[in-house]
């Protein structure tokens, strides 16, 4: 097949380059102008769009086994083809049993590998109140089969607890061991329960009334976070692995770049960079996320970080819920999680390349070539080069796109970004060579067709791992 006349972005380009692309069983085998079709070879015309890589999230829930109600991996997968996402990382902490062992990846695997439309891999899982080896044999039987490992300084699962600090550093240095990054959830829980705590005070002070959404933001404030990644970094320094430590949803400026100066990395979320506390107003439980997104200063700090690489990539904390979780009538108990996978890439298409925020090598870094290189995948994902799978969004740069979460594939339909208007459309998702998602023939959702744009059977998304011994990534 050969995709051809389009503005193809490549990699450490300042702009997309007029060109053809050749692919041969699932990858990209030849790059340039003009190619010449060849006996029977399918030719599809990509003139008047942008031809990008298809991004890498590599920090969702699609909660399946266990969680089926809010998110499946058939839906959450099929949500990440309509926005141009062709391969992802699930969570272990969402689904039933944890996959913190191999025999609960081993049910997860069973389940997942009949639904997912697009590659995907595993995290395994590090809870806390292990006992004895527990923590250190369980991430070993998982190591082969996981791209890293995550656990919780602050958590709110029952089945997945966090890990205090004596965990965390054996968690560490495990991970390091093993070869994979430690991913890590981080706020301070003390800090958390005493603000909320000072907040509780200080509304009854002022004669009690309904707990509010700046309630819900100062309960767990800036400093949190700080702490946390302080404390993390630390933890890693004095074991010699600073490198291993990944803070994820990363929400302040400053703890972003305190983790880039001890070697460490982060990512940040696309909420983070669209919306402030003042936007709970507008959207309420909508824009309930953990952490919560902070000021307008903040933000624009974000921007700043992912601008320069400080923050190496983002990812969409992809987490939704059933509409009566979301809205249940507290700000403390309406659900934190919105349905983030499928308006990742859409969102810093618009508002970070075309906006004039990054430039064209930020962007494809930050939506797919640095995560892809931190979690051991960029041998054959994250950019159109030769050799590698043909994983490919074609976008029309001079459409629109409207978000409306009654419109979204997956069952979460509350999403913060309902109503925006961004720049670019998504016309089709390709994983290796195979055409996921035609825009051409998306249409409203109905219960009998939820996903009328996907054009893939599911179970055509492959499981992958990497060995970090520098051996060539491996489909399972």
């Amino acid at each position: 097949m050969i995709i051809a006349n389009g503005s193809v972005a490549l990699p450490r380009s300042d702009a997309p380059a007029r060109a053809d692309l050749r692919i041969i069983d699932g990858r990209i085998v030849e790059i340039g102008s003009n190619l010449r079709a060849g006996d029977g070879e399918q030719v599809v015309d990509a003139g008047g769009l942008l031809v990008l890589p298809g991004a890498v999230d590599p920090h969702v829930h699609f909660d399946t086994p266990g969680f089926e109600s809010r998110e499946s991996f058939f839906r959450g997968s099929a949500e990440a083809a309509r926005g141009g996402v062709t391969t992802v990382i699930d969570m272990p902490c969402t689904s039933l049993p944890p996959v913190t062992d191999a025999a609960a990846l081993d049910a997860k695997l069973a389940v997942v590998s009949g639904q997912a439309l697009v590659d995907y891999g595993f995290y395994g899982g590090v809870r806390g109140g292990s006992a004895g080896s527990e923590l250190e044999d369980g991430m070993a039987s998982l190591a082969p089969r996981v791209l890293g490992f995550k656990c919780y300084l602050l958590s709110g699962m029952d089945t997945f607890p966090r890990v205090n600090h004596e965990e965390l550093g054996r968690a560490i240095a495990q991970a390091a061991a093993l070869g994979r990054p430690l991913l890590l959830h981080a706020e301070d829980a003390d800090y958390c329960a005493a603000a909320r705590i000072r907040v509780e005070a200080t509304r009854t002070a002022r004669g009690g009334g309904k707990p509010t959404w700046d309630d819900y933001v100062d309960s767990r404030p800036a400093s949190a976070e700080r702490i946390a990644c302080a404390v993390a970094s630390e933890l890693a320094a004095e074991r010699g692995c600073s490198s291993t430590l990944h803070v994820v949803h990363v929400g302040v400026a400053a703890a972003a770049s305190a983790l880039a100066r001890s070697g460490a990395t982060c990512e940040t979320c696309a909420h983070y960079l669209a919306f402030t506390r003042e936007d709970f107003a507008v959207h309420g439980a909508a824009l309930k996320t953990a952490p919560p997104v902070k000021g307008g200063a903040e933000r624009e700090k974000l921007w700043a970080l992912l601008a320069d690489g400080t923050i190496p990539f983002v990812t969409s904390d992809h987490a939704p819920s059933t509409r009566e979780e979301k809205r249940s009538g507290s700000v403390w108990t309406d659900y934190g999680g919105i349905p983030g996978t499928g308006t990742l890439l859409p969102y810093l298409l618009s508002e970070g390349w075309l906006a004039g925020r990054l430039t064209l090598t930020r962007f494809l870094e930050a939506t797919s070539g640095a995560a892809a290189a931190r979690f051991g995948l960029d041998d054959r994902k994250g950019s159109i080069e030769v050799g590698k799978d043909a994983d490919l969004v074609l976008v029309d740069p001079g459409a629109k796109t409207v978000i409306h979460g009654d419109r979204l594939y997956s069952k979460g339909r509350d999403t913060p970004f309902e109503g925006m208007e961004l720049r670019g459309a998504v016309r089709s998702t390709w994983v290796r060579g195979r055409m996921v998602y035609d825009a051409g023939r998306d249409a409203m959702p109905t219960e009998a067709s939820p996903v009328p744009g996907i054009v893939a059977e599911a179970g055509w998304g492959r499981f992958l791992t990497s060995l970090r011994d520098n051996s060539p990534m491996d489909y399972l």
